[in-house]
C-alpha cells in the first residue's frame, strides 16, 4: 500500500513544530542544560554548576 506524499505546507508546518517544540535531549533528561527535560511537566533546576 502507497502512502500519500505530505503538501509542502503540512511538510512546513511539522518542520516548524520540531523547531518550535524540540523533542527532550537523550543526553539530558533533567533537562538543567536544554531547559527541555523529559517529563514535560517536571520544571529543572538550575544548580550551582550549572552558573
Amino acid at each position: 500500500m502507497k502512502q500519500e506524499k505530505a503538501s509542502p505546507s503540512e511538510r512546513t508546518e511539522r518542520l516548524l513544530n520540531q523547531l518550535i517544540h524540540p523533542p527532550a535531549s537523550p543526553t539530558d533528561p533533567a533537562g538543567s542544560y536544554t531547559g527541555r527535560p523529559t517529563d514535560p511537566d517536571e520544571c529543572p533546576v538550575q544548580d550551582a554548576d550549572d552558573l
